[in-house]
């Protein structure tokens, strides 16, 4: 049985409409299921987890969770245990402008990142425009969030950022002939990008809900610096400059309405009252010359009293900071108070 050219060519005609309608079909349920299930993996882990504590800061967060110089996020990690988890996001010597190039790594994403189309070919530009919409819907469906979410399994669980605290300075205020100094104004700018990320709807890392704690720079001994500086480098960091430090953060904090940990103020005032009982136990006219009742001698002005090398905290010192933190987070966020449960009975 023959068949007509025209018969041929119609027949060929909806063969390939057909595949075509077949190809789009499969191709558009295909990226519907895979990527939507690859958000939902993403964002939805089949397990219980812990919501999150961040700590953003320099080299005295970093180090703010050695156990053997009793760190402050030891002891926080201590105090919120299976309540929360602590995550140190310290990075050694860095100022608060290096730490912007470093925040992607810290702060979650709560929205999906769109890269640039215009750079891709056509048939890419389709492809990503589609796979957007739909893990938009899937974002969408899960509250936005790029970390695991309360699922339908675990709904009484999930990862949220509950306090984020931003502890720079130290670096930022060391003297202008140094790397790491950074200009009050560009220090004060940063910190209030830092909140401009977590907070404003523009930001792919908008948290409204995620409490912020800033904490000022301590004060510095002058004399415990140049001691150290005799046996290894050290950038100077001058008391008097970092205080101007501590209150940019203080102005900062005040201005967007969230609570600081005043560090600064708090070894001033404990040195200067140590250094005011001494003089009047040694009968020294002069308060500004610092005695040691324990060796008789002229030290450190009393900062080493908190400080181990003249910046850094010594264990007195973070377990200073971390009464500060906490007596500042369970009078502001009463909430945020640990609550261990009593077991009845041992979990099994």
């Amino acid at each position: 049985m023959a068949f007509s050219r025209t018969t041929i060519r119609t027949l060929v005609f909806v063969l390939v409409v057909l595949l075509f309608i077949f190809n789009y079909v499969s191709l558009t349920y295909w990226i519907k299921n895979d990527f939507s299930s690859d958000v939902s993996v993403y964002n939805e882990y089949e397990y219980p987890t812990y919501d999150v504590l961040i700590a953003f800061g320099d080299s005295i967060t970093q180090i703010g969770d050695d156990p053997d110089n009793s760190g402050y996020l030891t002891h926080l990690t201590r105090y919120y245990e299976r309540q929360m988890d602590v995550l140190n996001r310290g990075f050694s010597g860095f100022n608060t402008s290096k730490a912007r190039s470093v925040v992607h790594r810290v702060f979650p994403k709560t929205r999906e990142m769109i890269s640039d189309a215009n750079s891709q070919p056509n048939w890419f530009k389709w492809f990503s425009k589609t796979k957007r919409a739909y893990t938009a819907n899937s974002y969408a469906n899960s509250k936005k969030s790029l970390w695991p979410t309360r699922s339908k399994n675990y709904p009484g669980t999930g990862r949220k950022l509950q306090l984020c605290i931003i502890a720079f300075g130290a670096n930022d205020a060391q003297h202008k002939r140094y790397t790491g100094h950074n200009p009050i104004s560009t220090y004060e700018a940063d910190l209030r990008y830092f909140v401009w990320l977590l907070w404003s709807p523009e930001s792919e890392y908008y948290s409204p809900n995620t409490r912020i704690l800033f904490i000022t720079p301590p004060a510095t001994g002058n004399r415990m610096i140049q001691a150290k500086r005799r046996k290894e480098y050290m950038p100077i960091v001058p008391n008097s400059q970092i205080k101007a430090y501590a209150e940019v953060v203080k102005k900062v904090a005040t201005d967007v309405n969230t609570p600081y940990v005043d560090l600064y103020s708090a070894i001033e005032s404990r040195v200067h009252s140590q250094k005011k009982r001494q003089a009047q136990l040694f009968d020294i006219p002069d308060s500004n010359n610092t005695f040691s009742a324990r060796t008789g001698a002229a030290e450190y002005d009393g900062y080493d009293e908190f400080l181990v090398d003249g910046l850094h905290l010594n264990p007195a010192g973070n377990r200073l900071l971390f009464n500060l933190i906490t007596a500042t987070i369970n009078q502001t966020w009463p909430e945020l108070k640990p609550s261990k449960p009593i077991w009845a009975t041992p979990p099994k």
